[in-house]
């Protein structure tokens, strides 16, 4: 059988006039785009396989309660090319069960990496050699750096490790640096964007067809169109202004509550907290203001005495969405019709439900949202679409190029391989923070000193989790709760 395939092979080659030379040295140029491949970091592993199907394990792990051992989970990942995306995810994985070391110290790797790349006044050899991959493979060639959303979060829950460790100064620095990103991403969006926009008119990029791929995410504008966009979420001003409470900042707490507001002015806990240090700032104008604009009377929002405590409730609902891959036919000029590969959101969307808190049969209250981060992952990818269109339609030019050639030199034999290579090769760029929440939401509450027996519910839990509570004269507690599937993790601070 072997020897027939191979006369085949030769017959049909002098039927065509090509030399089996010809053929030979298309195979060593796609051996030379292999080899590239591998000398940029892309191995076989990360550059085929879909990344969700790597981080699964980890899903899987917090959704039956079954935990792994991270000193043996994606080590040889958290050191490669995308060390920030594995180290945020095994990080946390960390917080979520409870080993706040290990997640501190993977959240710094991400942390001090993101620090080394923006400090980069030049284009190393190893990211040139990545860039050419990316054109002759898939955009998973490129290394993995965290969406302005992730980059913020990661400082957001660095914070809530240090508060973890009662450690209140590194916790206020993490803050700091949280918002400081959220302004800092937002200016690295617009330098990406006029660089893609130079690079599109370079290369004389058809506007109609960027307009086209644009076109195939329309489906996603209603989840996006809940976030102005993804660089700043009301979670993390949140967290921040909490945090500055606890320092005694009240001035520095009430701007970002305020910040917080004007960004997601639903949430009925925040408006109270903005009342509330408008109360205690004296800021009378303000005060009226607001209680006029949310209907809330001052005997609404009572301050913290000598016979009670705060509770506050940080839920936390499920992971967030996935990409999927859609192929998009594109024209690559001589080089025909080349189908290429895009990322895209294609969840259905559920409503976010509340975390109900009882103590024993009483409800103290239920969690309302204060920030959907399914919005800011969709917000993300919606942003970037005109730059990865760019990016794509020159890969489909390269890639059509390339089957033209070699059709010119190795006749439909040659075509062919190339043709196969593409569709090999051809993947889209499915990486993002995946063990992150659905969405996050808030609940808080002043309670009379004393001891309480907590009941927390759910509709998509099984059963009720239980913990117990100490509430002792001007306390701050913090209940983080996190929901996995059908399991609930919860941890508590007090201050």
């Amino acid at each position: 059988m072997l020897k027939l395939r191979r006369l085949s092979i030769v017959d049909f080659s002098r039927k065509r006039g090509v030399r089996v030379y010809s053929l030979f040295k298309i195979c060593i140029n796609i051996a030379h785009v292999l080899a590239l491949v591998f000398l940029t970091g892309c191995a076989a592993s990360s550059t085929f396989t879909p990344y969700p199907d790597k981080i699964q394990p980890l899903i899987n792990s917090l959704s039956n309660r079954t935990l792994l051992d991270t000193s043996k989970t994606l080590q040889s990942e958290s050191k490669g090319k995308d060390q920030i995306l594995y180290n945020m995810e095994l990080g946390r994985y960390s917080q979520l069960t409870g080993d706040i070391s290990n997640s501190m110290s993977d959240f710094s790797r991400s942390i001090e990496k993101n620090r080394e790349n923006d400090e980069k006044s030049l284009i190393s050899a190893s990211g040139v050699g990545s860039n050419l991959a990316a054109i002759i493979v898939n955009d998973n060639a490129i290394p993995y750096e965290a969406e302005g959303y992730e980059r913020v979060l990661l400082h957001h829950y660095q914070a809530l490790n240090y508060l973890r460790k009662n450690d209140l100064e590194g916790a206020g620095v993490e803050v700091r640096r949280a918002n400081s990103e959220q302004n800092d991403s937002l200016k690295r969006f617009e330098k990406e964007l006029l660089k893609s926009e130079k690079e599109a008119a370079d290369k004389r990029v058809d506007s109609n067809n960027v307009s086209n791929i644009a076109s195939k995410y329309a489906q996603m504008d209603e989840v996006a169109g809940r976030v102005k966009n993804s660089f700043q979420n009301a979670y993390t001003f949140y967290i921040s202004a909490f945090i500055y409470e606890l320092l005694k900042q009240p001035n520095d707490a009430y701007i970002d509550y305020k910040k917080a507001l004007e960004i997601y002015p639903e949430n009925r806990y925040l408006q109270k907290d903005v009342l509330r240090l408008a109360k205690i700032l004296d800021m009378r104008e303000e005060l009226d203001e607001l209680k006029k604009r949310f209907s809330i009377e001052e005997h609404q929002f009572d301050i913290v005495s000598e016979e009670t405590g705060e509770l506050l409730v940080i839920f936390e609902d499920g992971f967030a969405p996935r990409k999927h891959e859609i192929k998009i036919p594109i024209p690559a000029g001589r080089g025909g019709i080349v189908t290429i590969a895009f990322p895209i959101y294609q969840e259905k969307w559920s409503n976010q439900l509340p975390l109900h808190i009882f103590n024993n049969n009483s409800e103290l209250g239920s969690t309302e949202p204060i920030c959907d981060i399914r919005a800011l992952a969709v917000k993300a990818l919606e942003e970037k679409i005109p730059m990865i269109a760019v990016r794509q339609i020159i890969r489909a030019v390269a890639k059509g190029v390339t089957s033209a050639e070699a059709k010119k030199r190795a006749g439909d034999l040659g075509e062919l391989a190339a043709i196969l290579w593409n569709i090999v090769s051809e993947s889209a760029d499915l990486r993002s923070w995946l063990t992150l929440p659905s969405n996050a939401q808030i609940l808080r509450t002043n309670l009379p000193t004393g001891s309480y027996r907590l009941n927390l519910k759910h509709p998509m839990t099984d059963g009720a989790a239980h913990l117990d509570l100490n509430v002792t004269p001007e306390s701050k507690s913090i209940l983080f709760v996190n929901r996995a599937g059908r399991q609930l993790y919860s941890s508590v601070m007090q201050f």
